[in-house]
């Protein structure tokens, strides 16, 4: 009798020492290591990876469980856990005389709230199945009670549970399993899910089809038994059949899903982002469907962003992905921008007042750092409106109006806007720096077209819905306006909106890069802004790859299928519509004969009148600023090419043509490369030859013996000992 009250005694202090010794953590058990899990911004779920662990699972609240799993896992697993305290005592002393009885294990008295703590702390802490790690798990079971709601344990249980393989929890087992959501499983599905927690192995339906559906109807009869069931919901479980093959997981936006964990790398679990599965799934159509015009190694990229909140909708950051030569992001390297950082020149330009869409600006030769910007047509226009400039993307007037606003005041626009690999000085970068001689990325083409479509208000583009963004006003709504007014499209989408009578509208930007390696095209309406780029993983050329073919296309489809009922922005109230001359784009003065209407900044645009008419001999006379016009004079000049300028030869023009213009005499001109003649012209007009790579010495001669002469070097890119010798 003393020796059994000592051993009571002893077991009831051990258990004191024990209760005080060991405590759970129950952030430890809540805190799930989760796989990746990626949902929409309407919240549906897109992609999901491996946790950290190789995992798969995808923890989600008890109310997203439905009805079923919860009521077959208590009923079959604990059935008395709504009222234990965390061990069932009776089930543990019921195992007990089972157990002894019959000399080996039949049957097991682990709980729910037990089962919580093996899977959450037992099996992460590596513990080996003993009875000490079982008291030990009893233990904490008793004090987790004490934490934590019944329902709040349920949950990590279903979320924790072993589905076979590395499947973990009822929401990645219904994936993978039925190809649906916990919530959407039927009765027979749950008690199939339910009854392979006895046997992960043993009971997977996709490997043991007999065992599992045995085990199923086993569960179905003891829930028909306890009432779960009628028997109406029993008779249709029994005569549901078994998943003949597992589904994979979603795992669509790859690149997009890149993106966010690179820029989210502590986060985990689960993603709620910005992307739209519907607006993403347009996207990938018609790059798909585009793909068919091009090479197999040229790809594409592009992205759509919902510009009333910056949010990055839909991504492909290579279009090819599935191509195991092309899974890289082409989105986020570096590329020659071309001719698409123009238009915040000319925002620069119009928000200083300098500058108006009627503005004539001198499409001429032009020399910087010693060499001349041509066209992509290899012509020039003479004297155009600035909106035709940047309509057309003339190389030499954006050269002019990015002096006019200031190369240090353009790039620290560009910075704001979001080019963020604009990093070198503006000496650096020269003039080339509206022509494309920098480097950005897509995503940067995005934030900065976002802020002029935003007429002017810069927000980093948002990849998770609760994250936290910051707004800057970097230009002028008016600013913005009127040069998204400039860049207005009308092409043949545009055409055949309007013969639908319908008010769809959007403005449109190209860019081509030197050596034809970057196809570039931004476009966007007052709702969406759209960009793509267009060329070769390993940044080499192809001759198709020109923004206004190989790239406006596809971006005005894009925005057409997201953004079809986009109207036009209404007009800020510091827009004006001015008279102004028709040919100098200036206030008019009573000499002009025309004047027309053309937008303006209240209080910002200079008022300068018209300085181009005047009145000579009682008539009224053009008087055309340098280089806007030929006018006569004494001695015959060559004006192109320029003294002593390098010219840089477009890559697909095999003729090497250099344009060849004077002035100061009458009648033709006579033209010689290298003493050898090549042609003539009239005075005033452009005549283009082939010169090879090299110095060269061109003159000219007209029918008074007058003469000129001036001496060139032609560069091609890529040729480097050209380059060397050049510069």
């Amino acid at each position: 009798m003393k020796k059994c009250l000592l051993l009571l005694l002893s077991a009831l202090a051990l258990l004191i020492f024990l209760w005080l010794k060991i405590d759970i953590n129950s952030e430890q058990v809540t805190e799930i290591p989760a796989s990746p899990v990626m949902y929409d911004i309407k919240g549906r779920l897109f992609h999901v990876r491996l946790s950290q662990d190789s995992q798969r699972i995808i923890p989600v609240p008890l109310d997203e469980m439905g009805k079923w799993l919860p009521l077959v896992a208590v009923n079959a697993e604990d059935g008395r856990f709504f009222s234990h305290i965390g061990v069932d005592f009776l089930s543990l002393l019921r195992a007990a005389a089972q157990n002894v009885s019959r000399f080996r294990v039949v049957s097991g008295a682990s709980t729910i709230t037990a089962q919580v703590v093996r899977l959450s702390v037992s099996e992460r802490e590596g513990r080996k199945r003993t009875v000490s790690t079982k008291i030990r798990e009893f233990i904490m079971a008793l004090k987790l009670e004490r934490k934590l709601s019944k329902s709040k344990i349920l949950e990590c249980y279903l979320n924790l549970a072993p589905f076979g393989g590395n499947i973990r929890g009822v929401q990645a087992a219904s994936l993978i399993y039925f190809g649906k959501t916990a919530s959407q499983i039927s009765p027979g599905e749950a008690c199939l899910l339910i009854g392979m927690l006895n046997g992960p192995a043993l009971y997977r339906p996709d490997r043991h089809p007999e065992a599992a559906m045995k085990r199923r109807n086993e569960i179905i009869a003891l829930m028909e038994r306890k009432k779960i069931f009628d028997r109406s919901t029993a008779s249709r479980a029994y005569l549901e059949e078994l998943p003949r093959q597992k589904f994979n997981l979603p795992s669509r936006a790859w690149h997009y899903c890149e993106l966010l964990l690179s820029q989210n790398p502590q986060h985990s679990g689960r993603y709620d982002t910005t992307l739209d599965i519907e607006i993403q799934t347009k996207l990938e159509a018609i790059l798909r469907q585009s793909l068919n015009d091009f090479p197999s190694d040229v790809t594409l990229s592009a992205g759509v962003v919902d510009n009333k909140t910056a949010n990055l909708c839909a991504w492909v950051g290579n279009a090819r992905f599935s191509h195991d030569s092309s899974w890289v992001d082409c989105g986020r390297s570096p590329r020659s921008p071309g001719s698409t950082l123009k238009p915040f020149a000319y925002l620069s330009a119009v928000e200083q007042g300098i500058l108006t869409p009627s503005t004539l600006l001198a499409d001429t030769s032009i020399a910087f750092s010693g060499r001349a910007p041509r066209n992509f047509d290899l012509t020039y226009r003479g004297a155009v409106t600035a909106r035709t400039a940047l309509h057309e993307s003339l190389n030499a007037p954006a050269v002019r109006v990015l002096r006019s606003a200031g190369n240090d005041r353009v790039l620290s626009f560009m910075r704001n806007a979001g080019y963020a690999h604009l990093t070198q000085s503006p000496e650096y970068y020269g003039d080339s720096l509206i022509l494309g001689g920098c480097e950005v990325t897509l995503l940067e083409q995005l934030e900065a077209y976002t802020a002029l479509a935003s007429l002017g208000v810069h927000r980093p583009l948002k990849l998770m819905r609760d994250s936290v963004q910051t707004s800057e006003r970097i230009a002028t709504s008016a600013g913005c306006w009127i040069v998204s007014d400039m860049l207005k499209y009308d092409g043949e989408l545009l055409l055949l909106a309007r013969a639908t009578h319908q008010k769809w509208q959007v403005a449109l930007k190209t860019g081509t890069s030197y050596g034809l390696r970057d196809a570039w095209a931004c476009a966007w309406t007052p709702d969406y802004t759209v960009c793509v780029w267009a060329g070769r993983a390993d940044g080499s050329s192809w001759e198709g790859l020109v923004g206004a073919r190989a790239s406006s296309p596809i971006a005005i489809k894009i925005l057409r299928a997201v953004s079809p009922k986009s109207t036009w922005y209404e007009m800020p109230e510091n827009v004006i519509a001015r008279k102004v001359c028709s040919l100098s784009g200036k206030p008019p003065i009573a000499l002009c004969p025309s004047t027309k209407l053309e937008w303006a900044v209240k209080n910002v645009t200079h008022t300068v009148p018209c300085d181009i008419h005047a009145l000579k001999g009682g008539k009224v006379a053009r008087n055309m600023p340098a280089g806007f016009s030929i006018q006569g004079g004494k001695n015959l000049a060559i004006i192109s090419p320029i003294p002593g300028a390098s010219y840089f030869n477009a890559p697909f023009d095999t003729e090497r043509k250099i344009p060849l213009k004077a002035e100061g005499s009458k009648g033709f001109v006579w033209w010689y490369a290298d003493g050898k003649y090549i042609g003539s012209s009239k005075t005033g007009e452009t005549l283009f030859t082939s010169l090879e790579d090299g110095e060269h010495v061109v003159s000219a001669t007209d029918g008074n013996g007058k003469s000129s002469a001036v001496t060139v070097k032609i560069f091609t890119p890529g040729k480097k000992s050209e380059s060397e010798k050049l510069f």
